[in-house]
C-alpha cells in the first residue's frame, strides 16, 4: 500500500517511491515508479524503474530531504505481506529462545 512519505521520514535504497498523484510537480498524468538507488545524510537519489523494452540508464533525480513534504509530495510503497512477516519472524525468535 501507498503511505505519504512525511517531512524527516528516511528512506532506505531500494525502497520503491513515486510523487503523490496530486502533486503539482507531476510532469505527466501517467504514474511513474521510482526506485531509491542512493541515499545519503542529506539527500536521496531515485531512478526510474526500467522498462523491460527499455534498456537505457533511466534517468536519476536527487531529492532533498527538506524538500519532502514541503515542495515535493512522495510516497512510499510498504507491503503489508512483509510487514506480517517480520512480525511472525520475531514472534517464532522469541518463542524459540523462552524455550531454551
Amino acid at each position: 500500500m501507498w503511505k505519504s512519505l512525511n517531512p524527516g521520514e528516511k528512506v532506505q535504497k531500494g525502497d520503491t517511491i513515486r510523487y503523490q498523484l496530486k502533486s503539482a510537480y507531476l510532469s505527466s498524468s501517467k504514474e511513474e515508479i521510482y526506485d531509491v538507488v542512493k541515499v545519503e545524510l542529506h539527500y536521496f537519489e531515485i531512478a526510474l524503474k526500467p522498462d523491460k523494452e527499455n534498456n537505457e540508464e533511466p534517468d536519476r533525480k536527487i531529492i532533498k530531504y527538506t524538500d519532502v513534504g514541503y515542495h515535493i509530495r512522495l510516497e512510499i510503497w510498504l507491503d503489508p505481506a512483509s510487514d506480517l512477516t517480520d512480525t511472525t519472524k520475531k514472534v517464532t525468535d522469541n518463542q524459540t529462545k523462552s524455550e531454551q
